[in-house]
């Protein structure tokens, strides 16, 4: 199954699949005085729609939005999953518009409460820049369940398959891991030929040409990663109401 790794991943890697989260935040003013100052206004809550679309700001990309907790502020454990692979889910992120929110989203006047109205929202959930086709999910939420509800909303949004563009990145991560052992063995050898008591500089030369076009590889499938990294969007569809579920199948 793509994301479920058995092995190590190389540093470089590891720093590949971070999350790249947003934190929004709403600044509002008032009309303009006499002295055309501009006053903060006070705290309000925002329309479900003009929360949607304030978040989802010029990014085009599905929303992947969770609020923060007492429990999880300032982790992402509402997500990833404790000695767990998490491989799969944080590829899948790479074509989400990440949000996090603050714990106090839930209070009336917070201007993101629309998005998290009471006690009992979820902890977090997927759907279309526009809101459409929303699937709440919580922290406890079974790995299985998470990646059925991304998979929907990326079929819905992109004109490729995920599933296809997740097994293209993970052949090309797993590349890069061989790629990145090869480099440590080519450097351990030209180590060991610059510590000889009689340095051959060819031989150096040689292998340092060898880590060069190592590195070259490394590059090449970092650029097929971003590129996969931008899906083609769908046309346009017909907007609908913002943050109404899709029906099954829809």
């Amino acid at each position: 199954m793509p994301g479920a790794t058995t092995v190590e991943r190389a540093a470089a890697t590891r720093e590949m699949l971070k999350l790249d989260w947003q934190y929004p935040v709403y600044a509002s003013t008032e009309a303009p005085r006499t002295d055309e100052t501009a006053v903060k206004a006070g705290r309000s809550a925002l329309s479900l729609e003009e929360a949607v679309k304030y978040i989802a700001g010029n990014d085009p990309r599905p929303l992947l939005v969770l609020r923060e907790c007492t429990v999880c502020n300032k982790t992402d454990d509402a997500l990833l999953k404790q000695g767990a692979d998490n491989e799969k889910t944080l590829i899948y992120t790479r074509w989400f518009h990440c949000v996090k929110l603050p714990v106090d989203v839930r209070e009336k006047d917070h201007p993101f409460n629309a998005l998290f109205p009471d006690d009992d929202a979820e902890h977090l959930f997927v759907a279309a820049a526009d809101g459409s086709h929303r699937l709440p999910l919580e922290s406890d939420t079974s790995r299985t369940e998470l990646w059925t509800s991304m998979d929907r909303v990326l079929s819905a949004v992109y004109a490729q398959s995920p599933t296809d563009a997740l097994k293209s990145v993970v052949r090309h991560i797993d590349r890069i891991d061989a790629l990145h052992l090869r480099i440590v063995d080519l450097e351990a050898r030209r180590s060991e030929l610059m510590e000889k008591p009689n340095v051959d500089p060819a031989r150096v030369k040689a292998v340092q040409a060898d880590i060069d076009e190592v590195k070259e590889q490394v590059a090449k499938e970092r650029a097929a990663i971003e590129e996969l990294s931008r899906l083609e969007l769908r046309a346009a569809a017909v907007p609908s109401s913002a943050g109404v579920p899709a029906k099954a199948g829809g």
